[in-house]
C-alpha cells in the first residue's frame, strides 16, 4: 500500500501546481496525513484486541495450603521403651522443650527417652542426679567409630547409658532454652561401674559452646567433683571440653590444651588411636576413662 502511493505521488503533476517547489510541499503534506491516518488505526485495532499477556506476567493461581495442625502433647508422658529404639516420632510429644522443663513442671517424671516438642530428635533424661533435669548429649563406651563428625552426630535416635550416641551438636540449642547468665554441664567417667564417677559439675558461660575448636574456653568453675581430683596436665584441665578438629591426632573431645602431645583429659578417642579403655583421663588415679557420660542442663543447679 505504501509503495503504490508513493508511485501515485511521484508521477501525480496536478496541472495548478506549476513549479516543483510548491509540488514538493503539497507532497509532504499528503505524506504527513498518510501517516497520521495509518497511526490512528493502527491505535484502533490495539484496543479492540489487546495482545496475549507474556508468559512471564502469566500468574499461576495462589495455593492455600493449610497450615499443620500444632502435634498433640502430654504434661505427664512416659519415658519411651528403650527396646524399639532406634525411635520414632511418637503421635503424642511431651508437653517440655529439654528435661529440666520437663522436671519443672511437677510430678514425678522418670529417667528415660523422651521426645520433647520443638525437638527433632528423642533425648535421654536424668531426674536421679544431681537435682534432676539433665540432657544426656553423649555416651561413649569404645573408641570404635568416633571421629569429628560422629561425636556431633552418632545414633541420634537412639539414646542409651550403654551404647556409642551423640546428639553435640544440638546441645547449643538446648543451652539457648535457658535465660540464666551460666549453664551447667556434668561429666561422668566409668559409668560402668556406677554414676558419678571421675568428673564432675561445671558452671560455664552462656556464651561458650559445646562444639567450640579450640582450648580458650577456660572460665568454667566445678561446683561438685567426683572422687577426689584435682586440675593438673595428665588429667582434667581447667576448660571446658572442645572437638578437636585436627586430622589423625587422638584427641576428638578433650579438656587438654595440648592433645597431640599430651592428651590426658580427654572424653573421646579417635577411632584408629591408643590402647586406652577408651580414652586416657587422669593420671594416676583414673586413667582409663571407661564409659563417658556428657551432660547438659540450660540453667544452673
Amino acid at each position: 500500500m505504501e509503495r503504490a502511493v508513493s508511485n501515485a505521488l511521484d508521477h501525480w503533476r496536478p496541472p495548478f501546481l506549476a513549479d516543483s517547489s510548491q509540488l514538493e510541499t503539497r507532497i509532504d503534506a499528503l505524506e504527513r496525513d498518510l501517516a497520521e491516518v495509518k497511526l490512528s488505526l493502527l491505535q484502533e485495532r490495539q484496543v479492540a484486541q489487546p495482545p496475549e499477556l507474556s508468559s512471564e506476567l502469566k500468574q499461576e493461581p495462589v495455593s492455600h495450603k493449610e497450615p499443620e495442625p500444632e502435634p498433640t502433647c502430654s504434661k505427664a508422658p512416659t519415658p519411651m521403651p528403650a527396646d524399639q529404639a532406634p525411635h520414632q516420632r511418637p503421635e503424642v510429644l511431651a508437653c517440655a522443650r529439654s528435661c529440666l522443663q520437663l522436671r519443672d513442671q511437677g510430678g514425678a517424671p522418670l529417667d528415660g527417652v523422651y521426645w520433647f516438642t520443638g525437638m527433632p530428635v528423642p533425648v535421654y533424661c536424668d531426674f536421679s542426679h544431681d537435682g534432676g533435669g539433665w540432657t544426656l548429649l553423649l555416651t561413649a563406651v569404645s573408641r570404635a567409630g568416633w571421629d569429628v563428625l560422629s561425636v556431633l552426630s552418632r545414633n541420634h535416635s537412639s539414646p542409651s547409658l550403654t551404647e556409642n550416641y551423640s546428639i553435640l551438636h544440638y546441645a547449643d540449642t538446648i543451652r539457648d532454652l535457658g535465660t540464666g547468665r551460666r549453664f551447667a554441664y556434668r561429666i561422668e567417667t566409668q559409668a560402668e561401674k556406677g554414676r558419678q564417677q571421675w568428673g564432675g559439675v561445671w558452671l560455664a558461660p552462656r556464651s561458650y559452646s559445646f562444639v567450640h575448636e579450640s582450648p580458650s574456653q577456660t572460665d568454667v568453675a566445678v561446683v561438685r567433683k567426683f572422687n577426689g581430683w584435682n586440675y593438673h596436665d595428665n588429667g582434667i584441665e581447667r576448660r571446658m571440653p572442645w572437638v578437636h578438629t585436627a586430622g589423625g591426632q587422638p584427641a576428638v573431645l578433650t579438656t587438654s590444651a595440648s592433645p597431640s602431645s599430651s592428651w590426658w583429659g580427654t572424653m573421646v578417642t579417635f577411632h584408629g588411636s591408643g590402647g586406652f579403655d577408651h580414652s586416657p583421663w587422669i593420671h594416676p588415679e583414673s586413667t582409663r576413662s571407661g564409659t563417658v557420660l556428657y551432660w547438659i542442663r540450660e540453667e544452673l543447679l
